[in-house]
């Protein structure tokens, strides 16, 4: 039985990456994401064949985050938060009220976010930009995160 709810709890969390995309790409693609999607999609699928054109194609697209700021900042955000822990560079929320159960990983490349909730509070409330494209691969999902939380 233990195993059940194991993978159904698996099941039920969404993987999103926030990609940190260039202000020119932005302008872009802004009004037809599909397309900036289904390219970062091939990258996430790609079989690294050859490594040079998907880093080429990732540098043309992506900014860095700056991972060692960006830690620092939702630290200092969430430091009173007692449904806030931070432990290895991962960030999580684990409130029981709503329910929510969120883990965010900052990487230099991108975030990615694990989550239980549609609306999980670490994208929703703290990471707030025009440039900022999230991917769900898993459920083909896409969007802009200043669209999503209006």
């Amino acid at each position: 039985m233990s195993s059940y709810i194991i993978c159904l709890g698996d099941f039920l969390m969404r993987t999103f990456y926030i990609f940190k995309i260039k202000k020119e790409i932005t302008i872009l693609t802004k009004e037809i994401p599909y397309n900036l999607y289904k390219t970062i999609e091939n990258l996430y699928y790609y079989d690294n064949v050859n490594n040079e054109v998907s880093f080429k194609i990732f540098n043309d697209l992506f900014d860095q985050f700056d991972a060692s700021y960006l830690n620092n900042h939702l630290q200092t955000l969430f430091k009173n938060n007692r449904f806030y822990r931070y432990d290895d560079s991962i960030h999580s929320i684990s409130n029981k009220y709503i329910p929510e159960n969120s883990k965010l990983k900052v990487y230099k490349s991108h975030l990615l976010l694990k989550s239980d909730v549609i609306k999980p509070t670490l994208l929703v409330n703290y990471l707030m930009s025009d440039n900022l494209f999230v991917c769900d691969f898993k459920n083909k999902d896409y969007f802009w995160l200043n669209e999503f939380v209006r």
